[in-house]
């Protein structure tokens, strides 16, 4: 059950986390040294035509250095819904270019968050009933270990061996063929999963880990609960048992810990992006820091800020709902 004051409280805490979170966002970048006009013409043009110099700066609004004119500038253009025009990706606006890169990271994300919350139910339901054996130790500890591992070094070592030793078998960059127009093609289709392969395999590989070890965990603890007892007692067959009574109360904690952890996937998913050059958020945001794009980095990260602060708020309303003993107040 759920209280209107316990609402009223988690609203306030997500509204106030909001607010800090986009002025350390909009200070971060700008406190990085360096010129945003001299680096993106650098960059492209490999010279600092005079003329363009001046002209950029009015056009980003950098002509005043003043941060707390920038800041103002930005929040009202924020609260029109403005998130600016990317420094880069000149003229394109913010919005443009999030839109066009969003989509292949929520592919990765969304496949790879389902991969992973499947088997880590599956395999921390048998683990956690066969806690105690030297099976359930080995597993766990590996587990334990692979949690540990950066996503980016998973995604180096399978590029090093894909493409040293494994050569023409998968592809190593990119989310489709050169070759290929964007369709919806057979053609394409197969060459986006092709070329997907690698990077949603490596936050599998990291990220099942974590939910195996929350339903061992929760498993352990209902192994332990009476009405278990009560029904090896009876007789039920031993899958009946997991299947129908243990299983179904241990996955409870497993999906509010796939919410909490979406914030971690993120993070992961954009470093093995720029591993992969795997044109999502990730390969974007690499782009914008590098550049000093200002106004890129400040919509990406407010879009990841608010995603993970709304992910939070569902996940405390998601777990009494799915528990109805939970009573928020």
């Amino acid at each position: 059950m759920i209280t209107r004051k316990y609402l009223a409280t988690r609203t306030s805490y997500a509204i106030v986390t909001a607010i800090i979170a986009l002025i350390i966002n909009f200070l971060l970048p700008r406190l990085v040294p360096g010129n945003p006009v001299y680096t993106i013409l650098l960059t492209k043009y490999h010279y600092l035509p005079p003329n363009q110099i001046k002209l950029l700066e009015s056009q980003f609004g950098l002509q005043n250095p003043s941060l707390w004119y920038q800041f103002q500038r930005y929040i009202i253009e924020l609260f029109h819904g403005n998130l600016g025009i990317s420094y880069y990706y000149y003229p394109s606006t913010v919005v443009n270019v999030i839109a066009t890169h969003l989509p292949w990271t929520l592919y990765l994300l969304g496949t790879s968050t389902a991969i992973s919350s499947l088997i880590g139910v599956i395999v921390g339901k048998y683990i956690g009933w066969h806690s105690g054996t030297r099976k359930e130790t080995f597993v766990s500890a590996l587990f334990m270990g692979l949690t540990s591992i950066p996503f980016f070094w998973i995604a180096v070592i399978f590029q090093l061996v894909f493409a040293l030793y494994l050569t023409n078998l998968l592809p190593i960059s990119g989310a489709f063929s050169v070759t290929l127009v964007p369709s919806f093609t057979a053609a394409f289709i197969l060459s986006v999963i092709k070329h997907s392969i690698l990077p949603i395999f490596t936050l599998v590989l990291v990220s099942f880990p974590g939910f195996s070890l929350t339903m061992r965990n929760t498993m352990v603890n209902q192994n332990r609960e009476d009405y278990l007892t009560l029904a090896k007692a009876k007789g039920i067959p031993e899958r009946l048992i997991v299947k129908n009574y243990a299983a179904r109360n241990a996955v409870l904690p497993v999906a509010t810990h796939i919410v909490l952890a979406f914030g971690y996937v993120v993070a992961g998913a954009f470093f093995v992006e720029v591993v992969f050059s795997y044109p999502g958020i990730g390969d974007a945001l690499y782009v914008a820091v590098t550049s000093l794009d200002y106004p890129l980095v400040d919509g990406i990260f407010l879009m990841i800020t608010l995603t993970v602060i709304i992910a939070n708020f569902i996940s405390d309303i998601l777990y009494a709902y799915l528990d109805p003993r939970v009573e928020l107040r």
